[in-house]
């Protein structure tokens, strides 16, 4: 067996064998976290809304003129855009909202139950739309009930305000009780806000952790002088003809603003792309550390089967095989990739643990972990075959005449 002349061969060359466990350390390390994180990041993007993403259209209008200085110009532009997209054949709803969900960032403020310690806040997207915001987006109310017109405040300034809120909102407030009725402080004990009504499922890009889930929502009609936006819902199957649609409604009435129409899946592109290129950055990272390793195990065979010709061709002259020189080879580099992969392997699981507790990166599983480990042993076998295949096909007349 090939197992003591190999080690003893590997003790003789300390140096070239501990740069490459540390190599391969590095690589297993590094490779195991990025496809973590990868898939993390692909977990982000595909998981789901909550929302009809795919009849949903967003409408984001620019405004000039001085008109829309006045608030009462815009509270009665508002009621009238909304029902001109109700209008618009194909269209099953809409609302006016804002931000628009799915964008990635947004509006957010730090909650907690009236009553309670600082310690017990939580930071939540914050969303501001009409009594239809439910059957525009297509949300499911699990508990209470969906806002209603007199819902909507009619005077600016400080007021109690009814609102909805996301399963995950009111399990990080209240875990096990009824929301209904519950007061939230928003940073003003004169005037919390009352829960009327839970939404089973609500999520947002906003750069991690569990506050994309725990959403709130106030009743309102959005609007400002520089920005108005509105959230339509096509029925299935209409939602091309409705897109071509909703610019010539809205500019019939009011011309004197910029209005641009995307489908939801568009702004939710726009809400992950830093997701995707995360995705992309950490793709490229890891296979060039597979590339540079695969490389330096490569560079390494063939430096060991060229300094070793004459050991080879006296192997051969004493009637070794073809196959077992190719063995030795497999068998010293797989030790060798055994080594620096459990090193790599401690390295992995002290990086996630600093990933996962600092930055809310993914978690490796032993599914995940066994599929890297395979992947690399599979790299370091493929680099050391072609340098060894030139090794088995030394004849031993031209290896023994090499010095």
């Amino acid at each position: 067996m090939e197992i003591g002349p190999i080690f003893r061969a590997m003790a003789r060359n300390r140096t070239k064998v501990a740069l490459l466990v540390l190599e391969i350390a590095v690589t297993t390390a590094i490779v195991l976290n990025c496809i973590a994180l990868i898939l993390d990041q692909r977990d982000r993007i595909h998981r789901p809304s909550g929302l009809d993403e795919a009849n949903l259209l967003s409408v984001t209008i620019r405004p000039w003129g001085t008109d829309y200085a006045d608030d009462d110009f815009r509270a009665d532009l508002v009621r009238k855009d909304v029902a001109a997209l109700r209008a618009v054949p194909g269209v099953a709803d809409a609302t006016a909202m804002r931000p628009t969900p799915l964008q990635g960032g947004g509006s957010s403020s730090q909650l907690k139950p009236l009553g309670a310690p600082d310690s017990a806040k939580i930071r939540a997207p914050v969303y501001s739309a009409d009594p239809a915001v439910i059957s525009t987006l297509g949300l499911e109310i699990v508990e209470g009930r969906g806002f209603e017109e007199s819902d909507v405040p009619v005077e600016t300034g400080p007021q109690i305000l009814n609102c909805l809120v996301t399963r995950d909102f009111a399990d990080a407030l209240w875990p096990g009780e009824s929301p209904i009725g519950k007061l939230i402080d928003s940073g003003s004990e004169e005037y919390p806000d009352v829960i009327v009504g839970v939404v089973a499922r609500m999520v947002t890009p906003y750069g991690g952790g569990p506050m994309e889930s725990r959403v709130l929502i106030y009743p309102g009609r959005p609007s400002s002088g520089s920005y108005m936006s509105y959230l339509v819902r096509a029925r299935p199957g209409e939602r091309e003809r409705v897109f071509g649609a909703l610019d010539a409604a809205l500019l019939a009435s009011q011309p004197e603003r910029q209005i641009t129409v995307r489908t939801l899946e568009e702004v939710k592109g726009g809400g992950y792309s830093l997701n995707v290129f995360l995705s992309k950055i950490l793709a490229i990272l890891m296979l060039l550390l597979l590339a540079v390793t695969a490389l330096g195990i490569f560079g390494t065979t063939s430096f060991s089967v060229a300094q070793r010709t004459k050991q080879i061709g006296t192997r051969r002259a004493l009637g070794a095989s073809r196959a077992g020189i190719l063995r030795y080879f497999l068998i010293e580099n797989s030790l060798i990739a055994a080594m620096g992969i459990a090193l790599g392997l401690i390295g992995a699981y002290a990086l996630n643990v600093v990933l996962v507790t600092q930055f809310e990166g993914g978690k490796l599983s032993p599914t995940l972990t066994l599929a890297g480990v395979l992947l690399i042993w599979a790299i370091g076998v493929v680099a050391t075959v072609v340098p060894a295949r030139k090794a088995m096909r030394l004849s031993p007349a031209l290896a023994t005449r090499t010095v």
